[in-house]
């Protein structure tokens, strides 16, 4: 189970960084304006690398017991 919790988290992830992504260069959105586009990439972005950062501390508390 732990294993699977460690591949979901990363799928998450990577989910964030790909919807960020995809907000910026999608035509679907494209009746928002670019500032709105930006600030939710950007947010989209920082949530992934936050997520990240707590998966990584996790794992070098886990290794340091």
């Amino acid at each position: 189970m732990k294993k699977f919790t460690k591949y979901f988290s990363w799928a998450v992830i990577l989910l964030y960084f790909a919807l960020g992504i995809y907000l910026l260069v999608s035509p679907r959105f494209a009746h928002l304006p670019k500032e709105v586009k930006v600030i939710f990439s950007i947010f989209l972005f920082l949530y992934g690398g936050f997520r990240m950062a707590r998966l990584w501390t996790k794992k070098r508390e886990e290794d340091s017991e």
